[in-house]
């Protein structure tokens, strides 16, 4: 049975799935798709032009830099799946390349797929992807600030889907699209806002300053988003106080994972600097979220009603959750 030739639609298409939206990580395994890409290869070749091992490879090397470096394929098997199919012919000792005519091409291509300028529907149909990305990235992030803010004020049973849509000026579908429910955007945010104060905190962290030193700093940092009323701390702490239980809550916990070993790390260290006594850093993480849970009661309750505690309150605080890991004499 004969086959269906690849018309000039099909391979315009099938270039832009594969390169322009990078859907190919190794190489094809259909024959079409691979009788695509080598062809987009010859394509940028030139007929009747002897090359050289170098000039060839420099060539190929060019295309897949033109092609937005997909992953997976390599120049010197893409030099030998050209020649293997066809498309290159080569002298014996393999110092001159040239293109094959007529080649694979009369077999698997109409005449017009020539007329395709492989890197300029590539590098169009690239750019129009990631634009639409980053507007999809930016309607994602307005429902994600505006879930945050009114969450962080009403709770999650406060706030309506219909009125997170409003302020982010986006419609119901739209939040839908993003996330299958209200209960997955509410989890979003709060894994969401543990990432970006995750990332606030380690820029303010020193990596060779005491443990006290450390929980210090990572505590008046939080402390100055506390003062400019950040939707997420806020998020948070009502996220925790309703859970009216010891420790993080299931959304917390499952939200800080990376916090979590954060701080695990940093406990480790503490021990292998000889700081505190010798505690496995998850158990001491899961003791220190007690103590500030159960004994912290008079700074929650200040912090809650004033988003502020001195430096000396802060201290306080923080010698009271670094507690039970002193050294034992």
């Amino acid at each position: 049975m004969q086959q269906k030739f690849i018309t000039k639609e099909e391979f315009s298409k099938r270039l832009i799935e594969l390169f322009a939206r990078g859907r190919i990580s190794q190489y094809p395994r259909k024959r079409r798709d691979r009788h695509i890409l080598l062809k987009s290869i010859v394509m940028t070749l030139s007929n009747g032009k002897d090359y050289n091992e170098t000039e060839i490879n420099d060539e190929i090397k060019s295309w897949l830099t033109r092609m937005h470096d997909p992953q997976g394929l390599d120049y010197v098997a893409l030099r030998r799946y050209l020649v293997d199919e066809g498309y290159l012919d080569r002298s014996r000792n393999g110092s001159r390349y040239w293109i094959m005519e007529p080649g694979p091409s009369a077999q698997w291509f109409e005449q017009n797929v020539d007329e395709v300028e492989v890197f300029k529907v590539v590098s169009e149909a690239k750019e129009d992807y990631e634009r639409t990305h980053r507007k999809r990235g930016e309607v994602r992030q307005k429902i994600l600030d505006s879930a945050t803010e009114l969450f962080s004020k009403k709770g999650y049973e406060g706030a309506s889907i219909r009125e997170i849509a409003d302020r982010a000026g986006v419609t119901v579908p739209n939040i839908y699209y993003y996330y299958n429910d209200k209960k997955g955007l509410y989890q979003a945010t709060l894994t969401e806002g543990a990432a970006s104060l995750l990332e606030l905190l380690k820029k303010v962290d020193d990596p060779d300053a005491t443990l006290r030193d450390r929980f210090l700093a990572l505590a008046r940092a939080k402390m100055k988003l506390a003062r400019k009323k950040n939707a997420t701390i806020e998020l948070f702490t009502r996220e925790w106080l309703d859970s009216s239980s010891p420790g993080l809550p299931p959304k917390l916990k499952s939200a800080m994972g990376q916090s979590v070993k954060y701080m695990e790390q940093i406990i480790a260290q503490a021990v292998q600097r000889g700081e505190i006594r010798p505690i496995n850093p998850k158990l001491a993480v899961w003791h220190m979220f007690g103590l500030a849970f159960l004994q912290g009661g008079k700074f929650i309750a200040k912090f809650i009603k004033t988003k502020e505690l001195t430096d000396d309150e802060i201290e306080d605080y923080v010698d009271l959750i670094l507690k039970g890991l002193e050294k034992k004499d």
